[in-house]
């Protein structure tokens, strides 16, 4: 593609020392750089592509796309933006050709939940016999390929690469995590979303939106950026929705547990350590779902994936088949079982509010103790700490403090914000070593108990200052109890 063509998207745009080049790739981080590159400099937030401009030039960039001219590369053309991320957005789209506008693609936000109904999404898709693809905090998957995820959201360049791939192999569906990140840098400017869905609104990422509302009008992005013919799918139960409602032109369907007048909803049968099983009811008829996933707040969000799925004209059956086929979800309430007595769980959960549906989920579930290992990411929303203190002494009978990714901060200053929030003679434990502190809370457990084990959920390594380790809770439990089964 030309220089010149691939430019005429930007919306406005000076040429320095200009002349016509033939692109053969496009990148926003130089060591990517390959000869005939396009080179987009960003502005993150712990470097600045400005900075390495004159090393993608030496790597074979033949231009450079920037929101300030450099000396430093004079000689080959600049392209000066007012906004480099936007640009990127807008190049991106037309370098792949458009493939969102080839597809069918969903959008999943919310602070809660946008995982697990991304792959009940991706489920029921494929029960009509459709490929489906994935974006999201897990991985990336393209057919039967996966591809490990950096961000829940990738950088807008990535994301069209992956969706024009999706496309070059029959791939015409797609299931999209979108993170008020991903929406606040323009990362999504160039998908075109056929339905979008909202789970619910709680305190999350407060150190990068500021507050709640700033981070509320990030999230609103997604459905007012659909068209009249796209449809916005909206929980029912939850005051933001009515927000979300106030601000699309799409068409609403509804979905809910509390309110009769929801499109699509859910009277819950009962619930056990082995998954949920309730009566989906919606304009398109009634079925028993017997769901492998445990909790309400699961039912939630399979009644999101259903809503979907009808606006999307799949039939109950088909909807029915997605939701049972789906066993589980990497680190997300994740059942694990070596023949132990009692019940072990990993989850995700990472601020106060997911922390405590989890706990609450598993009191109902449970007769003997809930046992809890949990902490805090480093260089993250400090406010949540001290509420998750407050959470774990709440909802659990014992628990243990201990590291989470403590990144650049002092690991024993993190559990001493967490411990503010305890406010009485809790029985609890802070132990920092994180592998220590799962095999303390395994071998407290009995028969009957319910072992948790919170916050990194699917990751597999530890971030420790300038050192990232292998990590992976699951492991963990695995040689524990594999080794106290044995003995």
């Amino acid at each position: 593609m030309k220089l010149s063509e691939i430019c005429s998207v930007l919306e406005k745009y000076t040429l320095n020392s200009f002349t016509e080049k033939e692109v053969s790739g496009l990148t926003h981080d130089s060591r990517k750089v390959k000869k005939g590159y396009l080179f987009v400099a960003i502005k993150g937030h712990k470097s600045d592509g400005h900075d390495f401009v004159s090393m993608a030039r030496e790597k074979g960039a033949i231009a450079v796309v920037a929101e300030k001219a450099t000396d430093c590369v004079a000689d080959i053309p600049q392209i000066i933006v007012s906004n480099t991320r936007r640009a990127l957005s807008l190049l991106s789209e037309h370098f792949y050709d458009y493939p969102s506008s080839k597809m069918t693609i969903v959008g999943i936000t919310g602070t809660n939940g946008k995982t697990t109904t991304s792959f009940l999404t991706k489920s029921v898709i494929e029960a009509s016999g459709n490929k489906s693809g994935l974006i999201g905090t897990i991985h990336y998957q393209i057919g039967s390929r996966i591809i490990p995820a950096n961000e829940t959201t990738p950088e807008s360049v990535d994301i069209q690469f992956y969706l024009s791939d999706m496309l070059n192999n029959n791939v015409k569906y797609a299931a999209v995590e979108v993170s008020s990140h991903a929406l606040s840098q323009h990362r999504m400017d160039g998908v075109r979303f056929r339905s979008a869905i909202f789970t619910n609104l709680s305190a999350e990422h407060l150190d990068y939106h500021e507050n709640i509302k700033k981070y509320r009008e990030e999230k609103v992005k997604l459905v007012r950026g659909l068209d009249k013919d796209a449809f916005a799918v909206l929980n029912a139960d939850h005051n933001t929705s009515k927000y979300f409602e106030k601000n699309t032109v799409a068409q609403i369907v509804w979905y809910g547990i509390k309110k009769e007048s929801a499109d699509v909803r859910a009277e819950i049968i009962d619930m056990s350590v082995e998954g949920t099983r309730f009566l989906l009811i919606s304009p398109w008829g009634k079925t028993v779902v017997n769901l492998k996933l445990i909790g309400k707040h699961n039912v939630y969000n399979a009644l999101a994936a259903a809503a979907n799925g009808f606006c999307l004209g799949f039939d109950i059956e088909i909807i029915k088949k997605g939701l049972e086929s789906l066993a589980n979800i990497p680190g997300r309430l994740e059942k694990l079982e070596y023949g132990q007595e009692f019940d072990v769980f990993i989850d995700f959960a990472h601020t106060h509010h997911a922390l405590q549906v989890v706990l609450n989920t598993l009191r109902s579930i449970t007769a003997g103790r809930i046992i809890l290992v949990f902490g805090c990411g480093g260089d993250r929303d400090r406010k949540k700490r001290a509420k998750m203190g407050h959470i774990a002494e709440k909802y659990s009978d014992l628990f243990w403090i201990t590291n989470d990714n403590p990144r650049s901060e002092d690991p024993a200053g993190i559990i001493n914000e967490i411990q503010k929030g305890i406010r009485g003679n809790s029985c609890y434990k802070v132990q920092q070593d994180r592998k220590v502190a799962i095999e303390e809370a395994l071998s407290e457990a009995k028969k009957g108990d319910v072992v948790v084990i919170a916050g990194k959920g699917h990751e597999r390594c530890q971030i420790l200052k300038h050192t990232v380790i292998p990590f992976d809770d699951r492991e963990v439990v695995k040689q524990v109890l594999s080794c106290s089964m044995a003995s």
